[in-house]
């Protein structure tokens, strides 16, 4: 399980929330959405944004009307936590300006 501090609250079952816990997808989860990301042909990986979306709810616990109120930025993090979890990148990083480098990347 990995946590994210929320740049902006979000309502939860009438209760403020400013950190979402994510969970690791389960073996059906995966059957049920797919890999959330894909490669192209120069190699380049590829968010599928339908795919992580559909894991945010349920990978996070909260109810689609409250992902919904997300900023941004935070499924944007989200997603990309979601990523991590397939790909192994555990050293995932954040800067100081909440820019995301992998591991791998070089920069």
């Amino acid at each position: 399980m990995k946590s994210i501090a929320l740049s902006k609250p979000i309502q939860v079952h009438n209760n403020k929330v400013t950190v979402l816990e994510i969970h690791e997808p389960t073996f059906d989860q995966v059957e049920k959405y797919g890999i959330p990301f894909s490669y192209s042909e120069r190699g380049d990986m590829r968010l599928d944004r339908r795919s992580a979306l559909s894991y945010l709810p349920e990978l996070t616990g909260i109810p689609r009307s409250s992902a919904q109120q997300l900023a941004l930025h935070d499924v944007f993090v989200a997603s990309m936590i979601i990523v991590v979890f397939f790909t192994g990148a555990q050293n995932l990083a954040l800067s100081d300006d909440d820019s995301i480098t992998l591991p791998d990347s070089g920069d």
